[in-house]
């Protein structure tokens, strides 16, 4: 698997994998309109190839994407983690956040990871406390919004050399 900067065709994909304004929350939060539109969905989630990674397999295909956002206090935020439909329990969510973090540490040294979660996903719930999230405070430059446990990584490992 390769997790590499996300482009425009890779937001088109994931446009096409959001259905409805449920699953676009769901998986971007309150701040992402829907419907989505390449444009305004840059907009929403501040893309830029710095800070969103598509990870894709050996022949090119798109498996999921993910964003890391610098943060105050020397902290990584973890959003918009998706990974294709015919992809999903099969593992695939883990291996993401994986190299999200590793990518993390590689670019950013050492530094404390959160993320947000709707706690009636319970598929995405499950997947992060097994990664090593834990429920946590809101960090104050959270946007408040119904529904959400906020999440941090108690002990994010050392990036793999490369």
């Amino acid at each position: 698997m390769i997790l590499r900067p996300a482009a425009d065709e890779d937001l088109k994909t994931v446009i096409s994998w959001i259905k409805d304004q449920e699953a676009c929350k769901l998986w971007a939060g309150p701040v992402v309109r829907f419907p989505l539109a390449l444009q305004r969905l840059k907009q929403d989630i501040a893309y830029s190839n710095e800070n969103t990674f598509a990870m894709q397999d050996a022949a090119g295909k798109l498996l999921g994407l993910g964003q890391l956002l610098d943060k105050a206090n020397n902290r990584i935020h973890l959003a918009r983690i998706i990974v294709a439909p015919n992809r999903r329990g099969k593992g695939w969510g883990g291996l993401l956040c994986r190299l999200l973090v590793d990518e993390g540490l590689k670019l950013f040294g050492d530094v404390s990871f959160t993320l947000n979660v709707y706690s009636d996903n319970a598929n995405a719930v499950k997947l992060y406390q097994k990664l090593g999230f834990k429920a946590a405070a809101a960090p104050s430059d959270s946007i408040p919004d119904e529904g959400i446990v906020h999440m941090a990584l108690t002990a994010a490992r050392k990036a793999k050399p490369t």
